[in-house]
Formats: structure tokens, C-alpha cells, sequence
């Protein structure tokens, strides 16, 4: 059964936003798996009709022009009509149902539907990978999106919907779903428990979800603002999806994103989802089009992106709680992902030279692609590739390229991005990298102790491990010299790392580099 009622741990306030709207028709329930897939895919690919009551809409509205707001006037927009507003909890298939269809607003309806079949169930809406609940592999992170609500499952978490969504429903449909519970009538959608988890205000939101005959609620009636400034960039390498949206220039908050939407050149739209799309980064949204695995485990959901692949995401648009939309306009081509056959190798470990450290790479792919190195990163830094040089299955970087760890990523117009590691070994045997009581001595002219602490992995002090962020910034400072001052932070807590007074044993790894151990006296 679906939950609306908020029963699950840390329900946030949450609200909506704009009257958005692309294609999407209703898909007959089937218990056969390719039928389903078929009848997905010509959901996504139909488009809506225009009503009468978006003429309305558009008719409370100015132009929207880049870097304003869409101004719609509510109050113009719902005279003459009585309504009664409030909030709910909506799960994700009910959330996104109505952005996907245009759904129109049912502002005058006047008796319940209870022999409606449920639309949302009927369009595969609530189909594994679709707009299902999202299962995360942990509860930390997953129970922090603010306008969400969850039920902790073990060590993880289900996030189930959308918290305190606003809602508007005519006068006369809410008293008489509410009659209709009250004789414990039978319905076959969700109108009468949507209703009936419904908690009523006072006034008219700031925008809202308008509740139907059928328990299907339309596409939000709000604003939209389009940010100028706003600069959105693509790449089908990623670790979190099959690709990965970043958006800068603008100020976005996670606690009070709703949801998100793509919209395709043909009209598409497709529903994001927290943990899943939506990150508590809140300017990086990552999708996946076929199963995939990110670093802590999670497999986000990806059939309901499956037919994305060819296609040119047109817009990119955050829905956010008592607030302005804001839609980012973009030229994306969604690459298309290559088959298992196709891949990339590269050296996994080489050592470092002056005179230009040689990297070995092979691609296996189709004939018709052009795949060109577009990126090199140093750990989780970008690196100027202007000076490199690849040609002939060869890397050739310079010497500013310092031992350590190097993601290399190539990309073609048409195919999805192919990346590999290596790992550049300093050469240095056990001995050459010493502490002479301030800083690191190398037996080398190509390397200094700001380089060796620049790929500083793990730090031990009297045999316990130093766990922390940054500890390079905290130990050592820009030219590698110790801070005997050093302090961590634990809690409320500040703990000096070397108190006066007595001897630490100190053992320093560094990825690349020998070891080093040494005594600090104090």
C-alpha cells in the first residue's frame, strides 16, 4: 500500500512549484514484463494535449524572459473558484504524475470518482526502477534530504516520497471524499486516502498541487524562474550515474529541493529523485540508463531513463519547496553507452620521468567514433591538459605532473566517455625520503616535501591512526614543514596532536612515496 501519512522518521516541511508539463500516455496495467517496457516506452514518447484550463493558466501568466520570474498570479487564477487547501505526503509516482502529463488543474470538480481506475498504477508509474521508493545502502546520508520522507530499513533507508507537498481541492470534491470516507465508502484510486491524510490551512499556499476527481493531482500551479547566470555542464563519465549534470552560478540549497526534472527536444520529461538523481550537493544531478553501482554501494534506479540514450536534454529544471522553479536551459546530447565489448585499457602503474612520464592506453571501440582525451585528474583535482600529449596509444605528461594517482578521460560526440587509472610511482626506494625534525629530505632534485605531503594517505601517531579531514593542512604547512601545534577536532572537543612535555612515534604514507617514520619530542 502506498504511504501518504507521515509515519516515518524525520518528515520535513516541503512544498512545490510550477505548472510544468510534457508528454506522457497512460500505460495499461500488465503483468507481462516486455509489454510493460513497450507500453513505457510509448508513455515517454507521447505528448499531451493542450486544455482549455492551461489556456487559463498561460492567461494569468506574463512572457517569461530570461533571468525573471513567470508571473503568475495565483489569486487571478483561481477566482471564482472555492477551494480547500492543505499539505500531504506524496510518493514519488503521485509527485512526478502530473509534471510528466501536463496534468491540467481540476479546479471545479464536483463529486468523487471512486470507479476511476488509478492512472498512476496503469501507467507503470510505480514499476521497479520507475518512480518506486528509493533504497539506499546507508541512513546517513539518505535521511538528511529535508522535503523528503523515509522509513529506516536496517542499516539503510527507504525514501519514500515527497513531505508536506501543498494541495488544492475544490470545496465541493473534498466534502464529499470526506463523506465518502466517513460511510467507508470503496475506491479504486487514491483519491479518499489522499484526502484522508490530508492536513488542511488556513490560506492559499505559495503554490500548489491541485488535487483531481480521480486522485491524480495536476502538474504544480507556481512560478518559474529562468537564471541567466546559471552554467550547466554535461559528461557521460561519472561515478555516480552513467552521467552527470553540474549547474554553477546560481545558489542552491538541498534542503529545500522537492524534485527535479529533465525535458527532452521531444518533449519528454523525466522525474528526478533524491539519493538516486538529486544529491545533497545540490548543483551535481547524476542519472544512470542501465544497472550501476556508485561508491557507497547504492544502485540507483535507471528504467525510467532507459530510452534517454540519442536523445538532447533541452532543460534542466529544480523544483523548490515555497518557491520560485528555477529552469536552466541546456544542449545536451545524452551519448550513447557502449556495449560490453568496447572498453578502454591503460598502464596501471608507471614510474615518473622529468623528461616526460610515459602512460600506454588502448581503445577498443567502434569504427565510427572519434574518442579524444578531454580530461586528466590529479585525486579529485582537474588538470591542465595543455601541455600533454596523446598520440599513438601514448600519454606523454609533463614534468609538473607529480607522482600519484591520475584518472584519464577520453570522450567521442556520439559514444559515452571511457576513463582508466594510473598510478605514477615516484621511483624513491625505503631511505630516500627522510624527516630531519622540521620537515622531509629527498634523496631527489625532481621532487620537494611539499610534493610528498601534497599525496599524504594516512598518518599514525604512537601506532593509532589520525582520521580527519585535511590532515595535511593540519600536520604540515605549505612547505612542508611539521606544526608541532597541530590540533584535531572531535566534537566540541579540540585535541592537540603533540602535547609538550613527551615523545611521539609518527609514521607517514604517502601515495607514490616510501613511508616515512620518525620521533617528534616535545
Amino acid at each position: 500500500m502506498k504511504k501518504y501519512l507521515a509515519v516515518a522518521l524525520g518528515v520535513m516541511t516541503c512544498t512545490s512549484m510550477v505548472v510544468t508539463g510534457c508528454s506522457s500516455a497512460s500505460v495499461e496495467e500488465t503483468t507481462d514484463d516486455t509489454a510493460v517496457e513497450s507500453s513505457l516506452e510509448a508513455s515517454a514518447q507521447a505528448v499531451a494535449e493542450v486544455s482549455t484550463e492551461e489556456a487559463a493558466v498561460a492567461g494569468a501568466s506574463k512572457e517569461m524572459e530570461d533571468g525573471e520570474s513567470e508571473g503568475t498570479d495565483l489569486a487571478a487564477l483561481v477566482e471564482g473558484y472555492d477551494l480547500v487547501y492543505g499539505t500531504v505526503n506524496l510518493p514519488y509516482a503521485d509527485f512526478y504524475y502530473g509534471e510528466i502529463n501536463s496534468l491540467e488543474p481540476e479546479f471545479d470538480a464536483q463529486a468523487a470518482d471512486l470507479e476511476a481506475a488509478d492512472a498512476i498504477e496503469a501507467a507503470g508509474f510505480e514499476a521497479e526502477g520507475m518512480y518506486d521508493a528509493v533504497t539506499s545502502a546507508t541512513n546517513s546520508k539518505s535521511t538528511r534530504y529535508e522535503q523528503t520522507y523515509f522509513e529506516e530499513n536496517g542499516d539503510g533507508a527507504n525514501i519514500l516520497g515527497v513531505a508536506n507537498v501543498n494541495v488544492a481541492i475544490s470545496k465541493a470534491l473534498y466534502d464529499d471524499a470526506k463523506a465518502q470516507i466517513e460511510a467507508g465508502a470503496e475506491c479504486a484510486n487514491a483519491l479518499l486516502e489522499i484526502v484522508e491524510n490530508m492536513t488542511v490551512a488556513d490560506e492559499m499556499p505559495a503554490e500548489f498541487k491541485v488535487i483531481g476527481s480521480d486522485g491524480t493531482l495536476s502538474a504544480t500551479v507556481g512560478n518559474t524562474t529562468v537564471p541567466s547566470e546559471a552554467e550547466a555542464s554535461f559528461t557521460s563519465i561519472s561515478a555516480w550515474g552513467n552521467y552527470q549534470i553540474s549547474v554553477e552560478g546560481i545558489e542552491l540549497d538541498a534542503a529545500t529541493i522537492q524534485g527535479g526534472l529533465l525535458v527532452t527536444s521531444d518533449g519528454t520529461v523525466y522525474g528526478l529523485e533524491h539519493n538516486d538523481n538529486l544529491w545533497l550537493s545540490a548543483g551535481e544531478i547524476a542519472f544512470a540508463v542501465e544497472e550501476f553501482t556508485e561508491p557507497h554501494g547504492n544502485t540507483p534506479s535507471y528504467q525510467r531513463f532507459a530510452d534517454i540514450q540519442g536523445k538532447t536534454i533541452t532543460k534542466v529544471i529544480y523544483m523548490i519547496a515555497n518557491g520560485d522553479d528555477i529552469e536552466i536551459d541546456t544542449d545536451f546530447f545524452v551519448n550513447l553507452q557502449l556495449d560490453d565489448e568496447y572498453g578502454i585499457t591503460g598502464d596501471e602503474e608507471v614510474t615518473y620521468s622529468a623528461e616526460g612520464t610515459a602512460v600506454n592506453y588502448e581503445l577498443n571501440v567502434p569504427e565510427d567514433t572519434d574518442y579524444v582525451l578531454s580530461a586528466i585528474s590529479f585525486g579529485r583535482s582537474k588538470m591542465d591538459i595543455s601541455t600533454v600529449e596523446a598520440a599513438d596509444g601514448v600519454i606523454t605528461l609533463p614534468a609538473d605532473f607529480k607522482p600519484g594517482s591520475y584518472s584519464f578521460s577520453f570522450e567521442d560526440e556520439q559514444y559515452a566517455g571511457l576513463k582508466f587509472t594510473t598510478l605514477v610511482e615516484s621511483g624513491l626506494k625505503d631511505g630516500d625520503v627522510t624527516f630531519n625534525g622540521e620537515t622531509f629530505e629527498i634523496n631527489s632534485e625532481d621532487f620537494t616535501a611539499a610534493d610528498y605531503i601534497t599525496n599524504l594517505s594516512s598518518v599514525s601517531i604512537n601506532g593509532e591512526p589520525v582520521k580527519g579531514k585535511g590532515l595535511s593542512a593540519i600536520l604540515f604547512d605549505e612547505n612542508g614543514n611539521l606544526n608541532l601545534d597541530a590540533e584535531m577536532t572531535s566534537g566540541d572537543e579540540t585535541v592537540a596532536l603533540f602535547p609538550e612535555g613527551d615523545s611521539y612515534e609518527v609514521t607517514i604514507e604517502a601515495t607514490a612515496y616510501p613511508s616515512v617514520s620518525f620521533t617528534v619530542e616535545r
